[in-house]
């Protein structure tokens, strides 16, 4: 069906090169196009996006159009944002405002410019070049209302985005763009986002709930519901968005990383085909060479010019090569800093687990990628085990350094305070404030009393760990929000009594949500039938434990490129005179 369209669209983009005969005729061409191109990128694929812009270009080229060179450099902008290359895409779409101020000077400014450059900023928490940005466009006195509208929206966003949060400087420019829209009686959505964030500050969530469902980008529209929700006391159904949210992200940090790799590919293709080309048609060109030079004078001319063209452009070839290897040390470069960053990771998480007769204690970590957002801790104080284990949302770099805080205000907490509800309530309190990023991690803690048995823990949007004595049951646990998620949320401690010779398995959903081929889950079935399996067949020490949970979900998902960090923390206590012994 995707062919089709394709060939559909190329069909319609030649019907209306054929007819582009005035300048205004030629605009409308160049506007098909691109919604022609825009279509492909975001539903067919990028390699064929690439292609129809170099067929812009060409076209171009032929015609000697300024319109069309910079609609080429827009698009190209657009492409580079969608891979994620902002700073490529903030070089092209400066490129294309500064040759239309010099090529175009009569053209109505495009609004659409200026919505991308400011999001390239806000995406690299750039909101003051935005805004900057915004005022130099504002100057321009051919706007319609409704644009200047948008634009003083669009500033409105960029300074919400700053950190600290200036609520004074938000409400000065909300108080313009409101001017305008008074002024000009408008009803539109092109301000939906700037009225959001005005809900959201001045605490009328309600509104804010009615607003976030225009919103049309999903990221977007789940993080104004969330913090209504959030305002209006409904928890379900915040952290139901919740869920959804860090599944739509995790989904969009995949998908940036295909692009990437396709985009890398695609590159290279480019550079071996033009290469295969330009020395075959060299090879034909310097046979009829030989044929015709001898009498045909005119040809020569035409013959040195052509190969002088050829030239020319095996310079270019050359040049895109160098650029190429200058991508591939880099990004060799930036693997070798990734292996150094997991390895400092890895080295704060503990990989010393003690030998002692009163309990058995072990875990491992596998990150999806280079480093990860997954911890674990553990340490005994007055003969009592505090443990935790969590989950940061996203991956990457910022889901590690997020971790790494997460860990330390574990330790700093739980050094003087035993009740697992106050540790968390205070971990809360320190990560939640200032989070503009809207980072937040599910964590478990527990702490188990040696003596006693008795486990007291508090759950933050983690999985429920699994407790396995005579059989495997899921441990009851409360769901509550994530750490970092919601300020002043109420968190509980619930209380256990652990028998002897019990072994608890707390993970991470890189187990119970991992795929396999037939896009199937691992699920909590999966988890306890095989603790069940290790109940029958003795292997239930922790190191058993965890190592035989290893290798029966890399059988469940085969050869399926792992998408999750995948984390377990198994603890077993001593039977009971072990612990008479010690006393």
């Amino acid at each position: 069906m995707k062919k089709y369209l394709i060939l559909l669209l190329s069909c319609l983009c030649f019907s209306a090169q054929m007819a582009a005969q005035s300048d205004e005729e030629e605009e409308q061409l160049y506007n098909n196009w691109y919604d022609q191109i825009t279509y492909v990128l975001g539903n067919v694929s990028t390699r064929k996006a690439i292609d129809m812009i170099g067929e812009m270009r060409d076209y171009a080229d032929r015609h000697d159009s300024k319109y069309g060179f910079f609609m080429v450099t827009y698009l190209s902008a657009h492409v580079a944002r969608d891979m994620g290359m902002y700073e490529r895409a903030e070089e092209l779409m400066l490129q294309s405002i500064d040759y239309k101020r010099r090529n175009l000077p009569q053209m109505k400014p495009k609004i659409q410019v200026y919505y991308f450059l400011t999001h390239i900023y806000n995406d690299r928490s750039q909101g003051e070049k935005a805004i900057k940005a915004l005022d130099n466009a504002l100057k321009h006195s051919a706007w319609s209302s409704e644009d200047r509208i948008a634009l003083l929206s669009l500033k409105c966003d960029a300074v919400a985005g700053i950190e600290p949060l200036d609520t004074a400087r938000f409400m000065d420019y909300y108080g313009q763009m409101r001017d305008v829209v008074r002024d000009n009686h408008y009803e539109g959505d092109v301000n939906i986002s700037a009225e959001c964030h005005h809900a959201e500050f001045t605490h009328d969530y309600q509104r804010l709930l009615d607003l976030a469902e225009k919103i049309t980008n999903k990221a977007e529209r789940l993080m104004f519901k969330i913090a209504a929700y959030d305002g209006l006391g409904r928890n379900q159904e915040a952290i139901d968005s919740f869920r959804v949210y860090k599944a739509w992200t995790d989904k969009q940090y995949n998908e940036e990383m295909r692009k990437l790799t396709e985009m890398n590919a695609l590159e290279l293709e480019v550079a071996r085909a033009e290469n295969e080309t330009s020395t075959l048609q060299l090879h034909h060109q310097r046979v009829m060479l030989i044929v015709i030079v001898c009498g045909l004078f005119i040809i020569a001319v035409i013959l040195s010019a052509y190969i002088y063209r050829r030239l020319l452009q095996m310079r270019q070839l050359k040049k895109a090569y160098d650029q190429l290897e200058e991508v591939t040390t880099q990004k060799e470069r930036i693997e070798s800093e990734l292996r150094i960053a997991r390895n400092i990771q890895m080295s704060m998480l503990p990989n010393d687990f003690p030998q002692r007769p009163d309990f058995d204690i072990y875990a491992s970590i596998d990150p999806a990628r280079e480093v990860g957002g997954d911890l674990y801790d553990f340490f005994v104080r007055d003969n009592q085990l505090f443990f935790c284990i969590g989950d940061v949302s996203g991956k990457g770099v910022p889901a590690a350094l997020f971790m790494m805080v997460t860990k330390s205000l574990f330790r700093a907490y739980s050094s003087d305070e035993c009740m697992p509800d106050r540790i968390v309530s205070q971990m809360n309190h320190n990560l939640s404030e200032n989070n503009h990023q809207r980072m937040f991690v599910t964590l478990f803690i527990g702490v188990l009393d040696l003596s006693s048995g008795l486990l007291r823990y508090c759950n933050a949007g983690h999985e429920a760990p699994v407790i396995i004595r005579h059989e495997a049951s899921l441990l009851p646990v409360n769901r509550i929000f994530p750490v970092g998620a919601v300020r002043n949320t109420p968190y509980q401690t619930q209380e256990v009594v652990i028998e002897p010779q019990t072994t608890i398995l707390l993970y991470t959903d890189g187990l119970n949500e991992a795929f396999n081929a037939d896009k199937k889950m691992f699920r909590e079935t999966g988890i306890l039938e095989e603790a069940n399996r290790a109940l029958h067949s003795g292997r239930i020490s922790p190191k058993e434990l965890i190592e035989g949970m290893t290798q029966a979900v890399h059988d469940f998902v085969g050869d399926t490129e792992q998408s999750d960090d995948l984390t377990m923390l198994a603890i077993s206590l001593a039977p009971t005179d072990n612990i008479h012994n010690l006393k």
